[in-house]
């Protein structure tokens, strides 16, 4: 199972093998504030989500977590 980072229902992020390495991927995009309780949380309509891998995949630039839409 792979997981990606989603707003609403359009995938953001590259398949990662992990919601660790999704977590990571958006601290790295500053997608992840501070919520109740000083705990964080990834910003509004944002979500990680399992997605099937796509071995197709276009990222925005060498090194990008992040795909073209």
């Amino acid at each position: 199972m792979s997981y990606a980072l989603f707003e609403d229902e359009e995938k953001l992020t590259r398949s990662f093998a992990t919601r660790d390495e999704v977590w990571k991927a958006a601290e790295r995009a500053g997608l992840v504030i501070p919520g109740p309780e000083g705990k964080m949380v990834l910003d509004d309509d944002f979500e990680i989500k399992p997605c099937e891998a796509d071995p197709n995949e276009v990222v925005a630039d060498p090194g990008s977590d992040f795909t073209l839409g």
